[in-house]
C-alpha cells in the first residue's frame, strides 16, 4: 500500500504570518495602502490581496495612496528616504530575521570588516542586506565566487541571506580561511528555514517522490526543490494541485509532501489530499504514462 508522507513543518513562516497579520491589522483600520514588490513570493496570495485592493507596485511613486508596505524581504535605507521626500507613511513588515542580517552587515561595515554576503544577487532581500552597507558588501553564491575575493590581509564579515543552504555558507567562508587576516560569520539564517531543509533532505532519501509546494519564484521554495532533487530522483516543483500528474506516481511506495516558507498551508494540504486520491482512487491528471517527464 503506498504511503504519502506530509512534513511536520509546512505552510507560513513566522516572517510570512507577521507581515500578513500586519496587513489584515491596516485594512481592519482602514488604512489605503500598496506593498512595495510582492509582499511574499507567492502568487496566490498576492493575487488575493489584489482582489482587495492592495497593489503590488515597483516604485514608491506608482501609488496614489498615502502608505506604502515594505515587504517582508526588506528594503536599503534609501527606500525610508524616498518615501519621507515623496510624503508615503511606511508600513514596515520586514522579517525580524531580514532585519537582523542587515543590523549586523551594517555592525561589520562600521567596525571595519570587508562585508561578504553569502546569497543571490538580484534577490531583493540580498539587495537590502548590501544597501545597509552603503553598497559596499560583496555578493557570493558559491564557493568558487568566493575565490575570486581578495580578501588577503583583510577581515572580513560574512552573513548569509536568511534562507541559504548552511553548506554553502560553510563552502564560502573556507575559502577566505587561508588568506583573511579575521574571519567573522553572524549566523543570520532563518532557523525555520533550516529545519525545513533538514527535514526535507531526511524525508527525500526515504521516498520514492517528492513534491514540493510553493511559488515558482520564491528563493526559499527552489531550495527546498534543490534538496529534495539531489536526495530523490524524482522531485518536482508545483504551485498547486492542477500542476500534478498521474505518471509521476506509477509503481511507487512512498511519496513525500512539503512547501515553502511563503506557500499558504491550505495550498500543501491540497496538493497531499491530492495525491493521496491519486493514489488509491484514480486521479485526474495527466494523460498517457510518459507524459510530462
Amino acid at each position: 500500500m503506498p504511503e504519502v508522507k506530509l512534513a511536520s513543518e509546512y505552510g507560513f513562516c513566522y516572517g510570512v504570518e507577521r507581515a500578513l497579520e500586519i496587513v489584515e491589522k491596516m485594512r481592519k483600520k482602514g488604512v489605503e495602502f500598496d506593498t512595495l514588490g510582492p509582499i511574499i513570493h507567492n502568487p496566490q496570495v498576492v493575487a488575493e490581496l489584489e482582489k482587495k485592493g492592495i497593489k503590488a507596485v515597483e516604485r514608491i511613486y506608482d501609488t496614489p495612496k498615502p502608505y506604502i508596505l515594505i515587504r517582508t524581504h526588506g528594503v536599503p535605507p534609501n527606500v525610508y528616504k524616498e518615501a519621507e521626500k515623496l510624503g508615503k507613511k511606511i508600513i514596515d513588515a520586514t522579517c525580524p530575521f531580514v532585519a537582523n542580517a542587515q543590523k549586523m552587515a551594517r555592525k561589520f561595515q562600521d567596525e571595519g570588516y570587508l562585508v561578504v554576503v553569502v546569497g543571490k544577487q538580484h534577490h531583493p532581500e540580498v539587495k537590502g542586506i548590501v544597501g545597509n552597507t552603503n553598497g559596499k558588501a560583496i555578493v557570493v553564491g558559491s564557493g568558487e565566487e568566493a575565490k575570486k575575493v581578495d580578501v588577503r590581509g583583510k577581515k572580513v564579515g560574512v552573513v548569509a541571506q536568511t534562507t541559504v543552504r548552511l553548506d554553502l555558507v560553510q563552502e564560502v567562508i573556507s575559502e577566505f580561511l587561508e588568506d583573511a587576516k579575521e574571519v567573522r560569520f553572524a549566523n543570520t539564517r532563518c532557523n525555520t528555514t533550516q529545519k525545513r531543509q533538514d527535514e526535507t533532505r531526511e524525508m527525500a532519501k526515504e521516498v520514492d517522490v517528492m513534491v514540493i509546494v510553493g511559488g515558482k519564484n520564491s528563493s526559499n521554495t527552489r531550495r527546498l526543490y534543490e534538496i529534495a532533487a539531489k536526495n530523490c530522483k524524482r522531485a518536482y516543483h508545483i504551485e498547486k494541485k492542477d500542476e500534478l500528474r498521474k505518471e509521476w506516481f506509477y509503481n511507487i511506495d512512498k511519496v513525500g509532501v512539503t512547501g515553502g516558507a511563503s506557500t499558504p498551508p491550505e495550498i500543501v494540504r491540497e496538493v497531499y489530499e491530492e495525491i493521496k486520491k491519486i493514489l488509491f482512487k484514480g486521479g485526474t491528471y495527466g494523460g498517457e504514462k510518459g507524459d510530462g517527464e
